[in-house]
C-alpha cells in the first residue's frame, strides 16, 4: 500500500472509532412518546425526524394515499400559523425540512443549527398537535399528488413495478404505491386526513430522533414541555390478507412496439423484516443478485452474457411480508430470463459457497459503519432501529450477527425462501409470447 492509501485508512478508522464510541440515548415521556438522541458535537447542527409508526398500510380501503396526503398537509397550516408563516420562520433560520411516507411510517424531517433548536421544536410541536388541513391547501396538495401519480406512468420501470405489485398483492395495501394512484387519490377527503391524524398521530404511536450537537437531558425536557400533555390512545394493528404462492409462472405481457428495450420484473411472496432468517436471507440475495458486476445474476446476465447493464434481485424489508423481486432491462428478454431462472434454481438447490459467503460478509460489515457516517445516515439508522425494534445495541450487533451467520444457515434460507418456477412476472416491451418461449406459463390477459 502506498502512503496516501495508508493515510486514507487511518482517517477512516478514526471516523469509525469515533462513531462506535458515541452514545445513543433512548428516553420516553409518561404518555409513551419515545425520544432517541444520538449526540455528535463535531458540527453545530442537529437533524430531527418525527416519526409516526402508521404508514400507508393504514390507509382506508379504496383511499390509498391518505397517510401520505395527511403528512404533506401538516406543513400547510395550523391553528396558529399559516403555511406561509411556517415557511418564513423555517427559511429565516435556514432550516431544511420535508415530509415523507412509506408503508411503515409517516415522518417530518428538520435540519437546523443547534442554536435554533427551540424554534424548530416550537414549529414541530405546532404542526404535529394543531394542524387544520385548510380547504384551499388541501385542494392544491391533492392536485400535486395526482400530478405525481400521473408522472409515474411515464417510466416503464415504474409501470412494470406497479403492475407486479398489483398482481402479487391483490387486495393487500401493498398492491398500490404508498402515495396512492390516480383513482384512489381523487376519493380522499379532508375528513379522511383529519381522521387519520386523530387516530394515528398519538404519542404512544410516535417517536422523535435527534442527531447532532445536542444534550439528551436538555432534549428530553424541551420535548416534554411541548408534548407532555399530549394524550395517548390505543392504535390497532393492520389485518392484511394472506399472500398466496403461485402454482406456476403467471405472466402479464404489456406490448409497447415503440420500445427497443424490454423491462422485466418477477418474483413471489417474500418475508417481513422480523423474519428469523433475515440476515441469512440478505447475505444469500446479495450473493445471488446484489452488485451487477459480481453477483451470480450480474456475472451471468451482464458480464458473461452481455445481455443487460443492470440486473438485480432482493427481498422487501417491511413490517408485513413483502416480495422477493428480480428485475432486468434488456434487448434480449428470452435469454436474460433463462439465465436469471437458472441462477435462482442453482441457489435454491445447491446454495452458496464458502468464499461467496465471506465476500458478502465483508461487504455488509465494511459498508454498515459507512452507512451512518453522516448525520443523515445516523438519522436513518436510528429511525430504523426504533421503527423495527431492533434494540438499542443494533449498531454493534448487526456486524456480529452478519459475521456469525453460517454457510448452512444461508443455504437453508435459499431452500426455504426461494421458489423457482412459481413466479408472478410482468414484461413490457416490443416482444411477443412466442419470442419469449415460456411453455409452462399462464398468461394473464
Amino acid at each position: 500500500m502506498n502512503f496516501p492509501g495508508k493515510q486514507l485508512l487511518i482517517i477512516l478508522l478514526i471516523v469509525i472509532g469515533n462513531l462506535s464510541g458515541a452514545v445513543l440515548f433512548r428516553d420516553s415521556l409518561s404518555n409513551g412518546l419515545i425520544i432517541l438522541t444520538y449526540e455528535d458535537h463535531r458540527l453545530p447542527m442537529v437533524d430531527i425526524s418525527f416519526v409516526c409508526r402508521s404508514g400507508a398500510v393504514f390507509d382506508p380501503d379504496g383511499k390509498a394515499g391518505t397517510a401520505s396526503l395527511c403528512t404533506d398537509m401538516l406543513l400547510r397550516g395550523t391553528k396558529n400559523l399559516t403555511p406561509d408563516s411556517i415557511a418564513q420562520i423555517l427559511d429565516f433560520i435556514g432550516a431544511r425540512y420535508g415530509t415523507g411516507t412509506d408503508f411503515d411510517r409517516c415522518f417530518i424531517n428538520l435540519r437546523l443549527l443547534s442554536k435554533d433548536l427551540t424554534t424548530g421544536l416550537d414549529i414541530l410541536s405546532e404542526i404535529i398537535l394543531e394542524p387544520t388541513f385548510p380547504i384551499d391547501e388541501f385542494t392544491r396538495t391533492q392536485e400535486q399528488a395526482l400530478s405525481g401519480a400521473r408522472r409515474a406512468y411515464d417510466y416503464p420501470s415504474s409501470v412494470v413495478g406497479m403492475e407486479f405489485d398489483r398482481l402479487l398483492f391483490g387486495e393487500h395495501r401493498y398492491s398500490l404505491p404508498p402515495r396512492g394512484d390516480t383513482a384512489t387519490i381523487r376519493k380522499i377527503t379532508r375528513d379522511d386526513l383529519k381522521n387519520f391524524h386523530k387516530t394515528h398521530f398519538v404519542p404512544n404511536n410516535c417517536f422523535i430522533v435527534f442527531v447532532g450537537a445536542v444534550d439528551h437531558n436538555y432534549i428530553k425536557n424541551e420535548v416534554n414541555r411541548r408534548f407532555g400533555n399530549w394524550q395517548p390512545r390505543p392504535v390497532s394493528n393492520p389485518q392484511p390478507p394472506e399472500l398466496t404462492l403461485p402454482e406456476k409462472i403467471r405472466v402479464k405481457l404489456i406490448t409497447r412496439k415503440e420500445m427497443n428495450q424490454t423491462y422485466i420484473q418477477f418474483g413471489h411472496p417474500g418475508i417481513s423484516i422480523f423474519d428469523k432468517d433475515l440476515i441469512a436471507i440478505r447475505l444469500m440475495s446479495y450473493i445471488l443478485g446484489g452488485p451487477p458486476l459480481s453477483s451470480r445474476m450480474g456475472l451471468a446476465v451482464r458480464e458473461y452474457g452481455g445481455l443487460a447493464y443492470d440486473v438485480r434481485c432482493w427481498f422487501d424489508r417491511r413490517l408485513l411480508p413483502g416480495a422477493f423481486r428480480a428485475t432486468v432491462q434488456t434487448a434480449k428478454p428470452k435469454e436474460a430470463i433463462e439465465k436469471m431462472f437458472a441462477e435462482i434454481r442453482q441457489m435454491h438447490e445447491k446454495g452458496a459457497t464458502k468464499s461467496e459467503l465471506l465476500k458478502a460478509q465483508n461487504y455488509f460489515t465494511g459498508s454498515f459503519p459507512l452507512s451512518y457516517s453522516s448525520n443523515q445516515g445516523k438519522l436513518d439508522r436510528v429511525t430504523e432501529i426504533e421503527l423495527y425494534r431492533f434494540g438499542i445495541d443494533w449498531l454493534e450487533q448487526f456486524p456480529v450477527r452478519v459475521r456469525t451467520t453460517t454457510l448452512e444457515q444461508v443455504n437453508e434460507a435459499a431452500k426455504q425462501h426461494l421458489f423457482p418456477d412459481r413466479y408472478i412476472m410482468v414484461i413490457m416491451g416490443n416482444v411477443t409470447k412466442e419470442e419469449l418461449n415460456l411453455p409452462d406459463a399462464e398468461w394473464i390477459e
